[in-house]
């Protein structure tokens, strides 16, 4: 910890003390999760399903939130009462959806040694039959309706390029 200066007006932390100081609030906020599924939780990247369900399940909350707030504000006939119980509901979802709990990393990814990555080599993307090209017609015809666009809002152009 660093010494605190008697004469100055501010504190400077650093991101020790508040990664310390937020670790130890999360543990008294969380009294209930074991240390280890707590570490895990830090640590653990989310895996890719765990995302997708983190995604619809913010939406779906928000939605919802947005759904009642507009409702419950429209019958009471206040907006203020409409913010507060949508911004309950982001604060809500937040809490949820921000942190990485274990529920979403159900399905973890298994990763290959370097060694067996070696022995497996990289599948070579097969070469299909010819490929039309048609990008440049697309860009031809999109630049020739540019082109008479700019004739036909400004004269000035068909002087240029004379065309009457």
């Amino acid at each position: 910890m660093p010494k605190i200066l008697e004469n100055t007006s501010y504190l400077f932390v650093n991101d020790l003390m508040v990664g310390y100081l937020l670790s130890h609030n999360l543990r008294l906020l969380v009294p209930l999760l074991h240390r280890t599924i707590l570490s895990t939780a830090v640590t653990s990247p989310m895996d890719w399903q765990g995302q997708k369900l983190a995604e619809h399940l913010m939406q779906l909350m928000l939605v919802s939130f947005a759904v009642v707030a507009f409702i419950m504000g429209y019958v009471l006939g206040s907006f203020q009462t409409m913010l507060l119980i949508y911004a309950a509901g982001v604060v809500l979802t937040s809490l949820i959806i921000i942190p990485n709990w274990p529920f979403f990393n159900r399905h973890p990814l298994n990763w290959l040694d370097p060694s067996e990555a070696e022995k497996h080599p990289k599948p070579l993307a097969a070469k299909s039959g010819p490929k039309k090209k048609t990008s440049k017609k697309k860009f031809s015809l999109y630049g020739a309706s540019i082109f008479a666009l700019l004739l036909s809002f400004f004269p000035r152009f068909r002087l240029i390029f004379g065309i009457i």
